[in-house]
């Protein structure tokens, strides 16, 4: 059992200096809480990166300071072109690799901003998620989830395994957990390739093989604007979208 903690070195705006900003709120909380649960669990906390030495180095070495027992570095050809799925996909190998059952990860990057990672991811593992993470800890044998919801926070009670997205570090606890640092020797950071995963680079990115000219749709059908729910509600029971009402 072990605590996989995604983390990706937030990338520098025009003109900014890439010393800047290492890690992201959201991925400074998922440090934070993936640390405290993988204490709370007995287990080893293990950071993962996807991308080039020279960028993602630096924070996994802040990963291994932080308390993690090991930290993993995925590169390979062609990796800084792949869009949110084919990253996720990289993510799901590492993690299967790993044998992990709690994924703890940003919500979102606080330079792309898109928070499409850990579902995809999620569902790629075919673990359950939760987005908008707040907090997290051990209960039994399942976990107590602190869920951000229509601006208040939502408690849920989840077995393992799941994925959480952080959406920022917690209210309380500071930047990171206080648990005892890994020995020496598991501070190095370990170097796998794309085959290592029994991935192919190429199966990574389908879509540049779709590129190409973009063409209007043409034709006579039209789109149909439905005048309120109960009308929206008859047509999906006409077309059998939904069952018809019990009598």
């Amino acid at each position: 059992m072990t605590v996989a903690i995604l983390v990706r070195r937030a990338q520098a705006r025009p003109g900014q200096p890439d010393d800047d900003v290492v890690l992201g709120p959201c991925e400074r909380g998922a440090l934070t809480i993936g640390l405290a649960l993988a204490h709370e669990l007995a287990t080893d906390a293990v950071a993962i990166a996807v991308g080039p030495a020279r960028r993602e180095d630096k924070v996994l070495a802040m990963a291994l300071r932080a308390g993690c027992a090991r930290a993993v570095r995925v590169s390979g050809d062609g990796i800084d072109d792949l869009d949110y799925l084919g990253v996720a996909e990289i993510v799901a190998a590492a993690v299967k690799k790993l044998g992990a059952d709690v994924v703890v990860c940003g919500d979102r990057s606080v330079d792309e901003r898109l928070g499409a990672l850990a579902p995809a991811a999620a569902e790629l593992l075919a673990m359950p998620h939760v987005t908008a993470v707040r907090g997290a800890r051990l209960e039994g044998g399942a976990l107590d989830v602190d869920h951000h919801a229509s601006g208040r926070i939502v408690t849920l009670r989840l077995p393992r395994p799941v994925v959480l997205a952080v959406c920022a570090p917690p209210s309380r606890g500071g930047d990171a957990p206080s648990a005892p640092a890994p020995p020496a020797a598991a501070q190095a950071i370990v170097a796998w390739e794309l085959e290592d995963l029994g991935l192919d680079a190429r199966r990574l990115a389908p879509r540049k093989a779709l590129a190409g000219r973009l063409r209007p749709l043409r034709g006579t059908r039209q789109a149909t604007i439905l005048g309120s729910a109960a009308e929206l509600v008859e047509r999906l029971r006409q077309e059998r979208v939904l069952p018809e009402p019990e009598s």
